[in-house]
């Protein structure tokens, strides 16, 4: 008997705890039920008029309590006590969960409830003005951004974003932001750490992402350009290698000066001119027209046609055999910048644009 009651105790206080403000909860309950049968009992009035009785201890006033039954008025001022004990209580949780609020930075989902929204998996120092260029690019439709990042803490104090803690290589943190329905994934790669270590990060999360959901757009961050490869067979659709384009502008800027700023600008949003995608219907003027009398006709409206994206095909890589062709979507389709070989639009082709605003329609 003994060894049960201690197993008992045991096992209240690890419960205790464990989930302090539950047990404090069960107790104020229970202590109401205990004087609501005290009064019952020996004052030998109704259930209402007992919990008439009781009812202003456990809201924190005592009041005058008209009895004479000495058991009685010790039941309504202990009720005093624990109502005043389970107040204090409230009042520390609720201070507490404000403060852990203004620590974190805002908000933290467990779950997001999206579709056809961008996911950013990870953070590193560039984290924020991406955000921003997001929030600025005046893209129709505009999508929703959630953050998954493994840090109890908002990167980002934005509240226009949605954060989520957890681990961008688990399934079951990509499933929470929603990349089964997402449009588009941009793992940002770890800056903090070595450059083949924070590029197989960032190749954990692509494969991750793939895994779940081959349709959805990811584009990937990584530090050493020979890693390459590894990102196209793990299916990336677009892979940003950054010593290669710092090192390739760096030159750029050497040969031809002021290249930079104008890169910087047209990849600033909300500021001068952008790079634009327009893959919306084409009209009649410009389907079946040649790349360079579209550009010509593109120019009266001030904006510069630079290159396009087509379907793959062997017959279009025989016209185009003297240009350079990129290979987009697993092999299905072929982007070509500023073509020199004739080439007449098509409906269905995605133009690449440079505009001071996003066109409507083309």
């Amino acid at each position: 008997m003994r060894i049960k009651i201690s197993c008992l105790m045991r096992n209240t206080y690890k419960l205790f705890v464990s989930h302090p403000f539950t047990m404090l909860f069960c107790l104020f309950a229970y202590s109401y039920v205990v004087v609501f049968f005290i009064v019952v009992i020996f004052e030998k009035v109704g259930f209402v008029q007992a919990a008439t009785l009781i009812m202003p201890a456990f809201l924190g006033e005592l009041g005058e309590v008209e009895s004479e039954c000495f058991v009685t008025k010790i039941g309504i001022l202990a009720a005093l006590l624990i109502s005043v004990a389970f107040l204090a209580v409230i009042t520390a949780k609720i201070t507490t969960i404000f403060i852990e609020f203004c620590l974190k930075g805002g908000s933290i989902m467990k779950k997001v409830n999206l579709s056809d929204h961008i996911i950013i998996c990870g953070w590193n120092f560039q984290g924020e003005r991406i955000l921003q260029n997001l929030l600025n690019s005046g893209s129709i439709p505009r999508r929703e951004i959630v953050v998954l990042a493994n840090t109890k803490q908002r990167p980002s104090k934005n509240e226009r974003i949605d954060f989520v803690s957890g681990d961008p290589t688990q399934d079951e943190a990509l499933i929470r932001v929603g990349v089964k329905t997402a449009n588009s994934v941009l793992v940002l790669t770890d800056l903090t750490k070595q450059a083949n270590e924070a590029d197989a990060e960032a190749l954990m999360i692509v494969l991750a992402v793939e895994s779940l959901n081959r349709d959805v757009h990811t584009c990937v961050q990584i530090v050493n350009s020979s890693n390459r490869r590894h990102m196209e067979r793990a299916h990336a659709d677009e892979i940003i290698c950054l010593d290669l384009m710092g090192g390739n502008l760096l030159t750029a800027s050497a040969v031809n000066h002021g290249i930079s700023r104008v890169i910087t600008e047209l990849l600033t949003f909300n500021s001068g001119s952008e790079f634009y995608r327009y893959d919306g219907h084409l009209s009649d003027k410009v389907v079946g027209k040649e790349f360079f009398e579209v550009a010509q006709m593109f120019v009266q409206q001030r904006i510069i046609l630079i290159g396009f994206e087509t379907d793959n095909s062997e017959e279009l890589r025989k016209n185009l055999s003297t240009d350079v062709l990129h290979v987009a979507e697993n092999g299905k389709r072929l982007i070509v910048a500023n073509p020199q070989n004739p080439y007449k639009i098509r409906q269905g082709d995605a133009l690449f644009l440079i505009a001071e605003s996003e066109p409507a329609e083309l």
